[in-house]
């Protein structure tokens, strides 16, 4: 039995980024588009502030471009996540963490 639908659990989704950047494989359903890339638009702008260094910052300003223009996927973070350096890796995870955190706590949906 096949279930068509789009997961929309914002939850799973961010504790799914922050395993993908700690460098575990988890698995994956097939998010609502619009609401995966919201929230990953969020860690991306929120992963900034986190980051340590410039190249770092350009890195994910990058992401954040591109998410807004084309989309982007929590699949895509899993490769990209192979080929980050660890202070983005970092930032992006503690920027999910961070996300997560002020949803559970406001229990409101970011964007």
């Amino acid at each position: 039995m096949e279930n068509k639908e789009k997961s929309t659990d914002a939850r799973y989704l961010l504790a799914a980024l922050i395993e993908i950047y700690r460098g575990n494989v988890v698995y994956l359903p097939e998010f609502d588009p619009q609401m995966e890339r919201d929230l990953l638009r969020d860690v991306f702008s929120s992963a900034i502030s986190f980051a340590r260094f410039d190249e770092s910052r350009q890195t994910i300003s990058n992401e954040i471009f591109k998410c807004v223009n084309e989309g982007a996927t929590v699949k895509e973070q899993m490769e990209l996540a192979k080929d980050q350096t660890p202070d983005v890796l970092n930032a992006k995870m503690v920027a999910a963490a961070h996300v997560l955190k002020i949803m559970d706590d406001s229990k409101i949906m970011l964007s």
